[in-house]
C-alpha cells in the first residue's frame, strides 16, 4: 500500500525522535510552572511575570521541535540529521538524557530573564519579612492611574476609556492624603508593555489602577474591569468587573472610587466626602472630546493647542453642564497667546467668560481656579489676586501640576520657585512644560547635568516639545557651544516654535555680528507685540554692526525722553538710548524715574540676565562728576553680585563683561582687563560691543586690551567655521 505525504512525514517524525522530544519538553516545563505557580504569593511574583514566563515557554517550543527535525546529540557531539539512518543505534545513546539538560537549562534561563526585575529588587532590599509585612500594613500615598485598555480597534472607544480613566484621576485627585500621578505622565504609557512595577518605580506611586473597557453596540452596554497592584510587590489589591448601560458609565465610576478608597484605607474628610459624592457627570461624547483635547494641550504647540480649543468646544456643545471642560476651555484660550501669538485681550476675555461658566456649575473645582489663576496672571495689577486663586486651586486639588507650575511665579525666592517647579515635575515627570521649568531653573544653578537629565526624561516622553532642545540650546551657549545651541534652535523652530526660536536665533546671529542670518530669522519669525521692544533694539544693533551711524543715531533719539507715565521698560530704554548717545544727564534722570522701583538684590541680576542699567549710570555719575553717587552705586552692583554668586548661581559670560566695566569706572584698568578676558573665556562673542562701548574707548589703544579684542576674534573666526561647516553638511 502506497504511503501518503503525511504518513511519510509522521514516519520521518518518529524516526528523527520529534515526538520524544516534544513529550520530553512539555513533560519538563509543566513542573516547572506549576511549581511557580504555587510560590508566587510567597515570592510576590506578579500576574504580569506569570504571562510572561508563559509566553516564553510556549515560544520555545516550535524552536526544540525544529532542533530535534535538524539535529541529534551523539557522543560524539551535536550531529546534523542527514536523512541516513547507519547511526540510529548511537543516536539513542545520551539523547533522552543531554535532551532533557538542554531543555531544563534553557527552560531555566527563562526563569531567569523573565524574573529579573524580582530578582534585582530581592537582591537590593533588605527587608526582612516583618518589615514587609509592616510596610505592607500601612497607608498608601500615592496613585497612578494608567489609560484604561480598549477591547475593539474603533478610536472612539480609545477616547472613552481614556475619559474614564481621566475621570477617576480628578476625583482621587481631590482626595488631599493622596498623591495622584498626572495625566500626562500616566498616560505616556499608553500601550507600553512595561512591567507594572516598572512603570510605578518611574512614576514614583505606590499603587496603580489599570482596567479594560468593551463596549457592546448591539445592546448599548460596556463590560469595565478594574484592578489595583501594588508597585512594591506586584500583588492585585482588588479588582472587580463592571456591567452597566453605556450612560451609566458614572456609576461605575463611583464604584471603582469607593473600592480604591477603600481597599488604600483612605481616611476621607467630611469636606473630602462631599467632593467625591458632589462630582460631575458628562454624556460619553463629551468626555470623548474632552480627553482628546486634553492630549493635544499637553503638547504644548500652537497647532497642538489650538486642536485642543476645538475638542473642548465639542464637549461643551455636547454637554453645556461639563464644568471640567470649560475650565480647559480656559486653559488653552489663554495658552494660544504664548505658543500661537493670538490676541491676549481677545483670548483673556474668552478664557474668563469659560472660567466664570466652570464655577457657576461647580464652585469647588479645582481645575477651574487654576484656570482662573492663569488668567489672572496675565495682568500685571492681579498678581496676588493671582496668587491667592492659585492657592485654593492647589487646596481643592493637590495633584494638579500645572497650579504648582504657575503658583511658581509668586514665591518671594528663587530657591521657592525651584521647590515649586520640582513639586510640578515630580507630580507630573512626563510633562514637557513641567520638566521645562525645572530644567531651566536648573540651568540658572550652573546644574546641566541635572537639567541634561531632565532634557532626556522630556524626549522620552515626547520627542517633539519644542522647548526640550531650546533647553539644551541655553546649556550650549551658555558654555560658548554656539554651533550646538544653533543647532538645537534650528530644530526647535523646525518642531513649530516659530516665535520663541526664531527670535532666539536672531540674537545669537547677532551676537555674532552675522546681520545676514539675524535678519533672515526675524522675517521667519511671527511678529507678536511683547517682541516690539526687541525688534526696535535688533534694529539699532545691527545698524551698529554696518557702521550705520546716522541711522543708529537717529533710532536712538527716538528712545531718549519717554513720557512721564511711560511704563519702566521705556525708562530702561531712555538709559541705554541715552548712554550711547553721551547725553549722561538724561542717563540719570531716567534712572531717577525708576530707582523707587527697583529690587536692587540678586533677584534684580536673574530678572536682567545682566546689570547693563545699573553700570551705565554708574558711569553717568561718575562723568558729571558725581563721584559718591557712583562709588555708592557700584558698591550696589558688587553687593549684588556677590550675593548671587553667595547663592550659587551660574556665572555667564555677560556677568564677566559687566564687571569689567565696573573695573574701568573705578579706574582699574589691569583689574578690567582680566574680567573682559575671562568674559571672553566663558563665551562672550559680541565683539561689535566691546568695540564701540563708551566705557571702554579709552582702553582701546592699550596692547594689553589689543590681545583681549585678538582673542574674541580669534573665538569668532572658529564658531563661524564650524556654523559654515554644519550648514555645509545639512544641504547635502
Amino acid at each position: 500500500m502506497t504511503k501518503t505525504s503525511f504518513q511519510k512525514l509522521v514516519e520521518e517524525m518518529r524516526r528523527r525522535r520529534v515526538f520524544r522530544v516534544a513529550t520530553l519538553y512539555v513533560v519538563s516545563i509543566w513542573p516547572i510552572l506549576q511549581i511557580i505557580d504555587i510560590l508566587s504569593p510567597t515570592l510576590n511574583i506578579s500576574d504580569g511575570t506569570m504571562r510572561n514566563l508563559l509566553f516564553y515557554f510556549v515560544l520555545g517550543f516550535p524552536i526544540a521541535i525544529v532542533f530535534a527535525w535538524l539535529y541529534n546529540l551523539t557522543p560524539k557531539g551535536l550531529v546534523k540529521n542527514d536523512g541516513n539512518d547507519d547511526a540510529a543505534q548511537e543516536r539513542m545513546f545520551g539523547n533522552r538524557l543531554e535532551i532533557a539538560v538542554i531543555v531544563v537549562c534553557i527552560s531555566f534561563a527563562g526563569v531567569l530573564f523573565t524574573f529579573q526585575d524580582e530578582l534585582f529588587e530581592m537582591t537590593q532590599s533588605n527587608e526582612t519579612p516583618t518589615n514587609a509585612l509592616a510596610q505592607q500594613a500601612q497607608q498608601y500615598e500615592s496613585i497612578a492611574v494608567l489609560p484604561f485598555v480598549p477591547f475593539s480597534d474603533d478610536r472612539q472607544d480609545e477616547y472613552f476609556a481614556d475619559g474614564l480613566a481621566e475621570e477617576l484621576l480628578n476625583v482621587l485627585a481631590k482626595i488631599q492624603s493622596l498623591q495622584v500621578a498626572a495625566r500626562t505622565s500616566s498616560f505616556a504609557y499608553k500601550g507600553v508593555t512595561y512591567n507594572i512595577q516598572k512603570i510605578g518605580r518611574e512614576l514614583g506611586v505606590d499603587v496603580i489602577l489599570e482596567g479594560s473597557v468593551r463596549r457592546n453596540d448591539v445592546d448599548n452596554t460596556v463590560r469595565v474591569t478594574a484592578q489595583l497592584i501594588d508597585v512594591r510587590t506586584g500583588n492585585h489589591l482588588w479588582s472587580e468587573t463592571y456591567d452597566r448601560k453605556f450612560e451609566d458609565i458614572f456609576r461605575i465610576q463611583d464604584d471603582i472610587t469607593e473600592a480604591v478608597v477603600g481597599e488604600l484605607r483612605i481616611t476621607l474628610l467630611g469636606e473630602e466626602k462631599e467632593l467625591l459624592m458632589a462630582h460631575e457627570t458628562a454624556t460619553p461624547e463629551a468626555i470623548i472630546a474632552h480627553s482628546k483635547g486634553r492630549e493635544e494641550l499637553a503638547k504644548r504647540t500652537g497647532s497642538a493647542i489650538r486642536l485642543a480649543k476645538e475638542y473642548f468646544e465639542q464637549a461643551v456643545a455636547s454637554d453645556p453642564n461639563y464644568a471640567t471642560a470649560y475650565a480647559s476651555l480656559a486653559e488653552a484660550n489663554v495658552l494660544l497667546v504664548q505658543y500661537d501669538n493670538a490676541d491676549k485681550e481677545t483670548q483673556h476675555a474668552l478664557a474668563q467668560e469659560a472660567v466664570d461658566k466652570a464655577l457657576a456649575i461647580d464652585e469647588d473645582l479645582g481645575l477651574a481656579w487654576a484656570a482662573q489663576g492663569l488668567v489672572l496672571m496675565g495682568q500685571d495689577d492681579k498678581r496676588e489676586e493671582a496668587k491667592a486663586v492659585l492657592e485654593k486651586a492647589i487646596k481643592l486639588n493637590p495633584s494638579y501640576a500645572m497650579a504648582y507650575m504657575w503658583y511658581a511665579s509668586y514665591q518671594d525666592s528663587f530657591e521657592e520657585t525651584t521647590a515649586m517647579y520640582e513639586k510640578a515635575f515630580t507630580l507630573d515627570p512626563m510633562s514637557p512644560v513641567a520638566g521645562y521649568n525645572y530644567a531651566n531653573n536648573l540651568i540658572m544653578k550652573g546644574r546641566d547635568v541635572e537639567a541634561m537629565d531632565v532634557f532626556s526624561n522630556m524626549v522620552d516622553a515626547d520627542p517633539f516639545y519644542p522647548n526640550s532642545y531650546v533647553l539644551v540650546s541655553m546649556i550650549n551657549s551658555y558654555n560658548g557651544r554656539f554651533d550646538h545651541a544653533i543647532e538645537n534652535l534650528k530644530k526647535s523652530y523646525d518642531l513649530g516654535d516659530y516665535s520663541k526660536s526664531g527670535m532666539f536665533l536672531a540674537e545669537m546671529y547677532t551676537e555674532l555680528g552675522d546681520v545676514e542670518r539675524a535678519r533672515h530669522w526675524l522675517e521667519q519669525t511671527p511678529k507678536n507685540k511683547e517682541y516690539e521692544r526687541s525688534y526696535m533694539w535688533f534694529d539699532i544693533q545691527h545698524m551698529v554692526i554696518e557702521n550705520n551711524w546716522a541711522g543708529t543715531e537717529k533710532a536712538l533719539r527716538k528712545l531718549t525722553e519717554p513720557a512721564a507715565d511711560a511704563k519702566e521698560s521705556a525708562q530702561y530704554d531712555a538709559i541705554v538710548a541715552n548712554y550711547f548717545l553721551e547725553d549722561y544727564p538724561k542717563v540719570i534722570s531716567a534712572f531717577e524715574v525708576v530707582e523707587p522701583e527697583m529690587e536692587l538684590s540678586y533677584k534684580w541680576l536673574i530678572k536682567s540676565r545682566g546689570l547693563s542699567h545699573l553700570v551705565y549710570v554708574a558711569h553717568a555719575y561718575n562723568e558729571t562728576e558725581q563721584t559718591e553717587k557712583a562709588l555708592a552705586l557700584i558698591d550696589q552692583i558688587r553687593v549684588i553680585h556677590k550675593e548671587y554668586d553667595d547663592k550659587g548661581f551660574r556665572k555667564m559670560a555677560n556677568h564677566w563683561y559687566w564687571m569689567g566695566l565696573v573695573d574701568v569706572i573705578e579706574g582699574n584698568d589691569d583689574l578690567a582687563i582680566i574680567s573682559l578676558q575671562r568674559a571672553v573665556d566663558a563665551g562672550w562673542v559680541s565683539k561689535w560691543q566691546m568695540d564701540n562701548e563708551p566705557i571702554l574707548r579709552d582702553l582701546l589703544n592699550k596692547p594689553e586690551f589689543s590681545e583681549v579684542r585678538q582673542s574674541l576674534n580669534a573665538r569668532l573666526a572658529i564658531i563661524k567655521e564650524q556654523l559654515a561647516y554644519m550648514d555645509k553638511t545639512a544641504s547635502l
